[in-house]
């Protein structure tokens, strides 16, 4: 498959972590396809040199294998939804298969756990991003299955409806639940968190895929834990393995410029997260 044909550019908000890492999201999926694909930032776009349209559809077509957590942190009960998605976890590695062949499983690194990157808790499973679900009801004493799409899905859809602006697209989604990478959800009032109804936000399901995708190869650098997270943009066409440097801020050469965010607490236990708006820092080297 020749993902190199065509130059796509994406508007993006870069004051936005999650949009950021959903454009090192896209490379990746790009990079897995075509090696010598290259990105890079510029003047609020993300152009990166591959038909993302192309790019998209396998990715939304890909099968995923899940494999049951064996860090023996899983601590999702088993009930009669789990007996019917067997699949469903909320640390379960998963990998996309064909074209791509990623393993994904990062939010079990003790390294992106110090992070705090791992924004999700409770009843909220990872496995929901990428594969549907069924959802138990009773019905007159009989028990119904409902199936809910998963945040993959939503994302497929968005891109749609929104062919040119889908990254940044805010769509009111009651589940699965977001996974707070949009930091417009970090807005504290109804109108930027998006409200259309009682449980329900809106939010772009492209940066929560993507992010996760991005979060296997790409990680900010943590200066300050919860306050203090860096990400640097880069002006040169770039490959993906250096592109996860240089967003480290690394390679001086490349960094055109530098931000800082802060992953923000839902709760006062921490269990709940969510990711702040970031602001571009006075220095531009790490």
């Amino acid at each position: 498959m020749n993902t190199t044909r065509k130059t796509t550019s994406l508007k993006v908000d870069i004051t936005n972590p999650g949009q950021f890492y959903a454009c090192c999201g896209l490379l990746e999926l790009a990079g897995r396809i075509a090696p010598e694909t290259v990105a890079h930032f510029s003047d609020g776009h993300f152009i990166i040199q591959a038909n993302v349209a192309t790019i998209l559809d396998s990715f939304f077509k890909c099968d995923v294998e899940v494999k049951p957590s064996t860090t023996g942190k899983e601590d999702v009960k088993v009930d009669d939804d789990s007996k019917t998605d067997a699949h469903r976890g909320r640390i379960h590695p998963m990998r996309l298969l064909a074209p791509f062949d990623l393993q994904l499983d990062w939010w079990t690194d003790d390294e992106a756990q110090e992070q705090k990157l791992k924004t999700w808790t409770a009843g909220q499973r990872v496995t929901d991003l990428l594969l549907p679900h069924h959802k138990k009801t009773k019905r007159k004493g009989k028990a119904h299955f409902t199936r809910i799409p998963s945040t993959r899905e939503h994302f497929a859809a968005a891109v749609q409806q929104y062919p040119d602006d889908w990254l940044q697209a805010a769509i009111p989604i009651k589940s699965p639940m977001t996974f707070s990478y949009d930091s417009r959800i970090s807005r504290n009032n109804a109108i930027d968190l998006g409200y259309t109804d009682a449980g329900i936000l809106a939010f772009s399901p492209a940066v929560d895929v993507l992010t996760l995708v991005a979060f296997q190869r790409f990680r900010p650098l943590m200066l300050t834990q919860w306050s203090q997270n860096v990400f640097c943009t880069w002006h040169e066409p770039i490959p993906v393995e250096i592109a996860a440097v240089a967003a480290l801020g690394v390679i001086p050469q490349l960094i055109d410029k530098r931000y800082e965010f802060p992953i923000k607490r839902r709760d006062s236990k921490g269990r709940f997260k969510l990711f702040g708006h970031a602001q571009p820092m006075r220095s531009s080297h790490a």
